[in-house]
């Protein structure tokens, strides 16, 4: 009796249950509001690449804070009203974010406000941006508003398993910009944030797996697609018939991606010129001259306040006095390229062609170098650049010897800014000690930075070096972070990348401000005076500021056949130092000619100027990228193809045929998009979980040619439950038919395009609340 009497005691009523408040089985739990903004949070990290600083992170999750803390406060209302304080709450922070940005409240959604100046700022600049009021604005509104999805999926809509959707697109983004994909650590962080969430909120448990997967694959596609297909894959040359330059817009790895060029030549004619003195030059796509995450890039310069190429410049840092007049008329024949190469302190371009527009082209701040805000350069596209280079030479020596560099400091031309010479002269704070004791022992001794810088072209252009484009690769040590030059120096073998930095470095530990110039050697030499440079004349070199003489270059790259490496002689007895600038200053129309100083010339074997395919991993890398894309497309069918067929084999081999058989016609209901009813007020055996109530809940919703095949496979549930003869007692082969039949009538019932989903997106891989006993309205389908 008395364990009867505890049976009693411990039974609920289940009237009782229904009599509770169904709003209370929709409240979401605290911790799933908390969590649903962290993946984004997380995620929002992978955007340092694009925006310099971090304020834009912390602002955004004060505001996030404030939105959770919101949610939180009304999650036990009404899905609606939760909605529209999730909704108002967006637009309160945004507004109150704008005025601390010290915008106007709604800029954030004016295009001639924050918003319009930031999309030009994208379209103008490369990454990283520059943090400006209004991008810090728009970039803390789009980490709150994405946020606030996730909250929408996981706390009103209660569709959890999809609330990391937002964060793999941030996690994805970046990486498709820069080519680079989101870090390792911090991917895994944001998957064990969405782990998380999954298993606070996910019900029931055995529906967990499906929605791991689903987020799995995600974070596969976050990690792998900018990885295996990069926007600035080098087999693109074989593809488009074009050489894309070793630099990009916001692309690290400037050096290490000559070097991988230079390894693998395509061989390709990328551009020609012809000089105005019939000398060959050295031409310049970019200057970098700062240290980002321990490669060196470019200056961050904001192309919105630039000028366009079509206006005249100042050259900032080169003395015409010294300098080599440099006019050139260049010609693209393959080369894609968002700089255009033009000499080293370059004043003028204008357009020989229709397909050049100089208006999309804007001014790198006083880098005297160029870059396009629109499109890529155009095969055929030609034009005209006027301005002169100083390159380190017998006269430059003599000069410099005659202490007429000290005489002539500041006079005659504009220096760069006290900024500008600070960042050419800062080092990382770990630089290795082997850097500046070797600079000081080859240099240190010697008087001027001018023969400073010359002490240590000759000790790289010495016997003590050998040029190797493989040893560097071979032995671990490529690229042109600090610890690549460290061992270069002990190791003296490598290439232009190695030689430059290895020599700009240690020209800032000596005082002198360095930066290095990538861009194209001569080139080869044609009968009719042009000359043809082909991808294999990509080239690097050290330009150092020397007091008094500008900006120099300095070729500290032994001579090699496979570098195709000009000599830094000059071809003709130096001249005096003329009387007047060489120059056009800006409003000139027609610069002045000037005897100057010869360029160094070329002693380059001919560059081929075949297009014979480039060489590498480029088409496997397309075919790869390609397979990974349609194998993450079809993993959701594949995985439910699986399923079904395990299912079918096991009602076919007799094991719990009956229960299988149910789950699969379940699932085909739910990728067919029905779903059960609610559970009638007052009804204890619609809201039981068993098969026979489920059947019940289904009968107003799906067609009625599936509802004989339905209730047959119930039957068979409770005849496999429950007869004497359990599983043995059911009719597999009855049963497949069932099963199949099923299928074909759910087919017959729903449109192409639900039926193509159900086969390759299919529902039943989601966790959903429409299948439990309260269901959900939404969700609902009728026949």
């Amino acid at each position: 009796m008395s364990g009867v009497a505890a049976r009693s005691r411990d039974r609920v009523d289940v009237h009782e249950i229904l009599d509770r408040d169904d709003d209370a089985r929709d409240v979401p739990s605290a911790w799933v509001v908390a969590l649903a903004p962290l993946p984004v949070l997380v995620a929002a990290l992978a955007i340092r690449p694009l925006v310099q600083g971090i304020a834009w992170w912390i602002s955004g999750v004060l505001v996030v804070a404030v939105l959770v803390a919101v949610v939180l406060a009304v999650r036990r209302r009404a899905p609606g009203v939760r909605f529209v304080a999730l909704v108002g709450t967006l637009l309160v922070v945004s507004c109150l974010a704008a005025l601390v940005n010290d915008v106007q409240p709604l800029g954030w959604l004016d295009a001639d406000g924050a918003l319009g100046q930031t999309l030009a700022a994208i379209r103008l600049n490369p990454a990283p941006l520059p943090q400006t009021d209004a991008i810090r604005l728009i970039v803390t509104v789009s980490i709150a508003w994405v946020a606030g999805v996730s909250v929408f999926l996981a706390a009103v809509a209660r569709i959890p398993s999809l609330a990391a959707a937002p964060a793999l697109v941030i996690l994805v983004v970046p990486g498709v910009i820069t080519g680079e994909p989101a870090g390792g650590g911090l991917v895994v962080v944001t998957a064990v944030a969405f782990l998380a969430l999954l298993w606070l909120s996910v019900r029931p448990v055995q529906r967990a797996l499906p929605a791991a997967v689903v987020g799995a694959v995600g974070l596969v596609v976050a990690i792998g697609l900018p990885a295996v297909v990069p926007l600035n894959a080098s087999w693109l040359s074989g593809v488009t018939g074009a050489v894309r330059s070793p630099i990009q817009p916001g692309r690290p790895g400037t050096l290490l991606e000559l070097g991988d060029d230079l390894r693998r030549p395509s061989e390709l004619e990328v551009f020609r010129y012809r000089s105005s003195d019939g000398q060959p030059e050295y031409l310049k796509l970019a200057d970098l001259d700062e240290f980002g995450t321990g490669d060196w890039v470019p200056t961050v310069t904001n192309a919105a306040d630039a000028q366009t190429a079509d206006q005249q410049q100042w050259a900032v840092g080169v003395n015409p006095r010294l300098a080599t007049r440099g006019d050139v008329t260049v010609r693209i024949t393959g080369l894609s390229s968002n700089y255009l190469p033009v000499p080293s302190g370059a004043v003028a371009l204008t357009s020989r062609s229709t397909n050049l527009d100089l208006s999309q082209w804007r001014w790198m701040g006083n880098s005297s170098t160029v870059r396009s805000t629109g499109p890529a350069t155009a095969r055929g596209a030609t034009y005209e650049a006027t301005g002169a280079s100083t390159f380190a030479n017998d006269y430059l020596d003599a000069v410099a010897d005659s202490g007429a560099l000290d005489r002539t400091d500041g006079r005659g031309y504009q220096a760069p800014s006290a900024e500008q010479l600070r960042t050419d002269l800062a080092l990382p704070q770990d630089l290795p000690a082997n850097i500046s004791d070797t600079a000081e022992r080859v240099a240190g001794g010697v008087s001027g930075e001018y023969q400073q810088a010359r002490a240590l072209e000759q000790w790289f252009r010495s016997d003590l070096f050998t040029y190797s484009e493989t040893a560097p690769v071979e032995q671990g040590y490529d690229g042109d972070s600090m610890d690549v030059v460290s061992t270069f120096l002990q190791v003296r073998e490598g290439y232009c990348v190695h030689f430059s930095s290895a020599m700009a470095v240690m020209a800032r530990s000596l005082g002198i401000p360095s930066r290095i110039a990538v861009g194209y050697r001569a080139g080869a030499p044609q009968p009719d005076g042009e000359y043809a440079v082909s991808n294999r004349q990509l080239h690097s070199w050290p330009e150092l500021y020397i007091q008094g003489a500008g900006w120099v270059a300095f070729e500290p790259t032994p001579d090699s056949d496979e570098a195709a490496a000009p000599s830094t002689e000059p071809t003709a007895t130096p001249s005096a130092v003329p009387s007047e600038t060489p120059l056009p200053t800006p409003g000139q129309t027609d610069p002045a000619d000037a005897s100057a100083t010869p360029t160094p010339t070329a002693s380059t074997a001919p560059g081929a100027a075949g297009a014979s395919g480039s060489g590498g991993q480029g088409p496997s890398g397309l075919l790869v990228g390609l397979v990974l894309v349609l194998a993450l497309l079809l993993a959701p069918g594949v995985v439910r193809t699986v399923r079904r067929r395990s299912r079918l084999a096991a009602v076919a081999a007799g094991r719990s045929p009956a229960v299988s058989a149910w789950r699969e016609v379940l699932d085909d209901v739910a990728d067919h998009g029905y779903a059960p009813t609610l559970a009638p007020a007052g009804d204890a055996a619609a809201v039981a979980r068993t098969a026979r109530a489920v059947l019940g809940r289904l009968r107003s919703v799906v067609p009625g040619a599936v509802l004989p095949h339905l209730e047959a496979v119930v039957d068979a549930v409770d005849q496999e439950r429950f007869a004497a003869g359990g599983a043995a007692a059911v009719d597999a082969g009855a049963l497949v038919a069932h099963v199949r039949q099923v299928r074909t009538e759910l087919d017959a019932s729903v449109p192409v395009a639900r039926r193509v989903r159900s086969r390759l997106l299919p529902p039943s891989l989601v966790p959903s609340s429409a299948w439990s006993h309260e269901g959900r309205g939404s969700r609902r389908r009728t026949a």
